[in-house]
């Protein structure tokens, strides 16, 4: 979501949403947390995560080596990290969905810091 944010030129005219299980009262704050202009949406019930196939994570996942690393950059860069408030068990998916609807790509990370390089989904918008 950051790398997106920080190469946002590069998606042109591409409708970016993010979505979250956070409560509905939360949006405003996790959209401020992540600093990113994109629309977010909750998914309460995880119906989406499901359906895309998004599990939950073990600790070793959850933790692992490369997690620790992103939180340590994080910390060397001036962020302060947060309590959490929602599930830090339950991993990501990142999607790209065509303007006809169908899914074009999709990434399951299976740790929180593995995410797939901007140029992939650049790669599979229409």
């Amino acid at each position: 979501m950051i790398a997106v944010r920080d190469h946002l030129e590069r998606f042109g005219d591409a409708e970016i949403v993010v979505v979250t299980f956070a409560a509905p009262e939360r949006l405003a704050a996790h959209r401020e947390h992540l600093r990113v202009p994109f629309t977010i949406v909750t998914d309460g019930d995880r119906r989406l995560y499901a359906l895309l196939g998004a599990e939950r994570g073990t600790r070793r996942q959850v933790w692992s080596f490369g997690t620790l690393r992103m939180y340590a950059r994080l910390l060397r860069s001036g962020r302060r990290l947060q309590r959490p408030t929602e599930d830090v068990a339950q991993l990501g998916a990142d999607a790209v969905v065509g303007r006809d609807g169908r899914l074009r790509y999709l990434s399951l990370p299976a740790t929180p810091d593995a995410r797939p390089p901007v140029s992939e989904l650049i790669a599979a918008l229409d």
